[in-house]
């Protein structure tokens, strides 16, 4: 199986961690619960001033790992570890969201002006444990 350089590098990022959260950055709609529209997905963040091309590169690295079944993700969780999240809470990246979510508010036919953030975390799967370890 070939993997990209920023593939393999996130893949024993993830196989060496204890925990490795991960986001989804969504906006809600105050009218309806049910509408929610996903401006970013599988978001990974190491410093507030990641760039939006940084985070949607990791980001589409990270779903290419996940289709070819190497990671899994788990955005159910109900406890989470408040210091692994500061980050995404300080980046520039999710300040951009809140900022789009609250211009959009002011005009009364916008379904979506709740910005908010998801949290997850991945693991390596049976398989990517094994490719971790022929690699």
């Amino acid at each position: 199986m070939e993997l990209t350089w920023r593939e393999k590098h996130l893949l024993r990022a993830i196989g060496q961690a204890c925990r490795y959260p991960v986001a989804r950055f969504e906006l809600h709609s105050d009218s309806s619960e049910e509408l929610v529209m996903t401006a970013l997905d599988y978001v990974r963040i190491t410093e507030p001033e990641d760039s939006m091309e940084l985070i949607k590169e990791r980001a589409g690295a990270l779903k290419a790992l996940r289709q070819k079944g190497l990671i899994a993700a788990d955005f159910s969780v109900n406890i989470w570890v408040a210091g692994d999240y500061d980050v995404y809470y300080r980046s520039a990246v999710y300040e951009l969201l809140c900022h789009t979510a609250m211009e959009a508010a002011k005009r009364p036919d916008t379904l979506f002006t709740i910005p908010m953030l998801v949290k997850g975390y991945l693991r390596l799967t049976r398989r990517g444990e094994q490719y971790c370890k022929i690699k």
